[in-house]
């Protein structure tokens, strides 16, 4: 008896031994087949979109765990709310275009970035380095110091003029007071072209808030890659900080314009300050048109194309229209609508006028905005960011959602970004040195 239970204990072990030796291989297998997958996922997205003809039409054949991958992904991308699960931004948006036209078929199917040039290159591994200019805000400081350029703006009854002008870097700042007929009439001679919004940049900074690294990169951003007339910068209080002096030194057309921020709107008492920012960026767009920009959110490639268009907004990943990027002309219906609105201002309500509003205004008036309805061209999700590093290749801009990310944002700078692991250090590594890529020591 002893001799069979001791056999039975030995076939025991070894039975297990065995289910435990095919699951570690089913396992690895399926890593494998998985880092296969995403890879297959950057590689080109129009094969995925290929694979999504073949599995409507019941040809993608599911008797391997690979095609059974494809077609779980491709039907969870066709799902309506999965803003979780992003790729990157080109495969959501094709599959955010299949989705919403039904009656598209793999003859008819228009390639959506046909003529689009993807940035960032074409290795998005991460698993290789670059040189990169070893900056610092000391050494950029000391540099510009005695190459300091500002613009300067006169106004006569006749004619303005726009000059940049070499400045010793205590000469003092010109500033303007909002609303200034001046800068009307500079925007108007300066900042216009063949297109109907004007190549301007709007910031607002309200509060005594501190000027971070993050903001510097914004702004930096702007003058990079959109490369507009001036950059308006609205205040009720000037910052300060090495961060600050450092973009007054680096971007030569920052224009300081003075505001008396607003108390009240349609006679009830303002509660919170990012509704006066909310009200104002309206007023300021409604004055001169242009692009308004939140302080953390960051171009990747010109917005020019938006500028033949009377506004332009984008949805956000919580299916609301984000505030944080405007492109609109002056006078703009939609902006016009969308002030008229805070006739019903609620103060308690954080983003019942703001964000809430332009998701109704929209709806209610759809000639008057372009609209992109997918989130990953200007506004993809948060948890992209900071968890991983999302393909932003086929992004125009990015928007960064602090909220519970303040230390770690505020610990970014010159050295900490070079091996900053995700989707934040890449695009700010490629905004500050033209590459996405992490750096070498």
């Amino acid at each position: 008896m002893r001799k069979v239970s001791k056999l039975r204990g030995a076939c025991a072990s070894l039975l297990i031994g065995l289910i435990f030796m095919i699951i570690v291989k089913i396992l690895m297998e399926s890593c494998s087949q998985q880092q296969e997958f995403a890879a297959y996922l950057n590689s080109s997205y129009p094969n995925l979109v290929k694979f999504y003809f073949l599995e409507q039409n019941k040809g993608l054949k599911n008797n391997t765990n690979f095609g059974r991958n494809l077609v779980s992904v491709i039907r969870r991308k066709m799902m309506p709310a999965k803003f979780l699960q992003e790729e990157s931004c080109e495969i959501e948006t094709a599959l955010y275009y299949l989705r919403n036209h039904k009656n598209i078929t793999i003859e008819n199917y228009e390639d959506p970035f046909a003529n689009f040039t993807p940035i960032g290159g074409d290795d998005w591994t991460f698993s290789s380095t670059v040189d990169c200019l070893r900056n610092s805000s000391t050494s950029i400081l000391e540099k510009s110091n005695t190459e300091l350029k500002r613009p300067y703006i006169g106004c006569s009854e006749n004619d303005v003029y726009m000059n940049l002008i070499h400045l010793s870097s205590g000469s003092p700042d010109q500033v303007f007071q909002f609303p200034s007929n001046c800068l009307k009439r500079v925007v108007a001679k300066y900042c216009k072209d063949n297109l109907t919004v004007p190549n301007i940049v709007h910031y607002i900074w309200f509060g005594s808030l501190s000027f971070e690294f993050m903001h510097f990169v914004s702004f930096l951003s702007a003058y990079k890659y959109q490369n507009p007339c001036m950059i308006l910068f609205f205040h009720d209080m000037l910052p300060s900080g090495i961060w600050w002096n450092l973009l007054r030194q680096t971007v030569p057309n920052v224009v300081l314009v003075r505001v008396i921020t607003p108390t009240h709107i349609s006679g009830r008492r303002i509660k919170f300050i990012q509704h006066k920012a909310d009200i104002f960026r309206l007023q300021i767009l409604k004055e001169f048109g242009g692009i308004y920009l939140d302080s953390d959110q960051y171009i990747l490639r010109s917005l020019d194309e938006f500028r033949n268009n009377e506004c332009t907004m984008g949805m956000a990943h919580d299916g609301t229209i984000g505030s944080a990027l405007i492109i609109a002309a002056r006078n703009s219906r939609f902006i016009q609508k969308w002030i008229e609105s805070y006739r019903s201002y609620d103060p308690k309500s954080w983003g019942g006028n703001s964000v809430t509003m332009a998701t109704k205004l929209t709806e209610k008036f759809p000639a008057l905005v372009r609209l992109h309805r997918h989130h990953c061209m200007f506004f993809p999700h948060g948890l992209v960011l900071y968890n991983q590093n999302y393909k932003w290749s086929h992004s125009y801009a990015i928007h960064i959602f602090k909220n519970g990310h303040i230390n770690m944002l505020k610990s970014i700078n010159f050295d900490t970004v070079r091996k900053l692991n995700n989707t934040i250090g890449a695009f700010f590594r490629y905004i500050l040195h033209g590459k996405k890529e992490l750096c070498r020591k």
